[in-house]
């Protein structure tokens, strides 16, 4: 299928985004709620930089707090900056260099199950890196392979991402007030039962918490030195942090982190089987980096054209396909006036292929984040790039605080897997873009592994 193809999915899907093309700020209303839709960097710049203290993150973040509780993610004002500036040390790439080892772990074995499988095998590149990137969390997390747990793990992420789905169209409509998710919150860890959709976003829930709990009580009550996340959240701030918390920082990274990553992942080996050039660019650079061994920390600074071809992917298909905040107070974009109250949105997608800063959008061009200036003239430098043209991690005090940890991850999931296969497209299966809270692949991606 063509990439053509897929926008039309795309913006069939999402209508109120497509009109968004050649206008650079569309004001819209859905039921009870007031939308501005701002596309120009310029703007995008000014909701999440500048005049970021008059924004909070919008109403369809609500399910997500309701489900994985307050965190980095979804916390707002002075606990929010008192959390994160805790925090930031703790995903600086200089510590995580030292998570690389548990991070690799899981990697080798999923290269190593792939190779027991054969030459020729068949499979859902999707299941197979959802379930990689939650093994490489887990390891991350809590420097253990939770085995058969994270299968079922798995399918009540995969359960509770449906969910928030749901209660975040609900949110669209204004069907959910932020009161209510308030009420929620309160409500979904009790023993009260609460109407659908909430009852199922509440089993899921306590089911999870019950398998995040154990490790964390675990933790708790048999300290170790281990260099993993959960001993950082459980010593920031002198240790003074809630195991409420600690609980909801855990959970938020394993169902945030894992979704994003998985996605990426999977439509980072599509584009490489559509793009040969790249991708045999690619294994040379692997070849000559690698070898057979396993990498290193050192290692991923050494493989600039894979970093790059990541980086492409995730401008081509960004996981977060849409930003939303809310005006707390009456702004000014551009001459128009933003009432309080308005959920601006920020439609990542259109942005990362609007040729007015990405000459001939639609190719998929890795060197366009090679220093160098990439393959051709009209490649953009990253240092002349607008900051805001390219935001597959948001941008701002609010940029994702794990972004660093995700790029090593995919990297090295690109680099290592690469040692033993490629991986061609399954012929006549139906790829399709599915604009849902990620940028999904909506029938997955089969592919077929080839050994090298």
């Amino acid at each position: 299928m063509t990439r053509e193809a897929l926008t039309v999915g795309l913006d069939a899907g999402e209508g109120f985004l497509g009109r968004t093309r050649g206008n650079d700020i569309t004001r819209f209303r859905c039921g009870g709620r007031r939308f501005v839709v701002v596309s120009h960097p310029d703007h995008v710049d000014h909701v999440l930089h500048s005049a970021r203290l008059r924004y909070v993150k919008s109403n369809e973040y609500e399910s997500i707090r309701a489900g994985a509780g307050i965190s980095v993610l979804t916390d707002e004002g002075d606990s929010w900056a008192t959390h994160r500036s805790a925090l930031n040390p703790t995903f600086a790439r200089r510590h995580l260099n030292g998570l690389t080892e548990l991070m690799i772990d899981p990697i080798v074995d999923m290269n190593r199950r792939l190779v027991d499988q054969g030459d020729g095998a068949e499979f859902d590149m999707h299941d197979t890196m959802v379930d990689v990137t939650l093994r490489v969390l887990a390891n991350a997390l809590f420097s253990q392979d939770f085995g058969p747990l994270v299968d079922s793990v798995n399918d009540l992420i995969a359960q509770g991402m449906r969910k928030h789905e749901v209660l975040a169209r609900l949110a669209l409509w204004g069907l959910l007030p932020r009161r209510v998710y308030d009420g929620m919150i309160r409500l979904v860890r009790s023993d009260v039962r609460l109407p659908p959709p909430g009852r199922g976003l509440q089993n899921i829930v306590k089911s999870l918490d019950r398998a995040v709990e154990e490790v964390v009580d675990g933790r708790i009550n048999q300290p170790t030195d281990d260099n993993d996340l959960l001993n950082a959240l459980l010593r920031a701030d002198g240790g003074s942090w809630p195991r409420q918390r600690v609980r909801d920082e855990a959970m938020t990274f394993m169902l945030a982190g894992h979704e994003t990553a998985a996605v990426a992942m999977s439509w980072f080996w599509y584009l490489m089987a559509l793009n040969d050039d790249a991708r045999e660019r690619m294994l040379i650079e692997v070849d000559t980096v690698l070898g057979d061994r396993r990498p290193c920390a050192d290692d991923l600074g050494k493989l600039p054209w894979t970093t790059a071809c990541v980086l492409e992917t995730l401008r081509f298909f960004a996981p977060v396909w849409l930003l939303g905040r809310e005006a707390i107070e009456d702004d000014v974009i551009a001459g128009h006036h933003i009432r309080q109250g308005t959920t601006v949105m920020i439609p990542v997608h259109h942005i990362h292929h609007d040729a007015r800063w990405w000459p001939d959008p639609e190719r998929f061009d890795p060197g366009r984040f090679v220093a160098s200036g990439g393959n051709d003239p009209g490649s953009a430098a990253p240092n002349t790039r607008h900051r805001s043209a390219y935001i597959p991690f948001g941008g701002g005090r609010r940029v994702c605080i794990g972004q660093s940890f995700a790029a090593m991850e995919m990297v090295l999931i690109a680099a290592t897997l690469s040692q033993r296969h490629t991986f061609d497209l399954k012929p006549g299966h139906p790829v399709e873009l599915e604009a849902a809270i990620t940028l999904r692949p909506k029938h997955g991606i089969r592919v077929i592994a080839r050994r090298r």
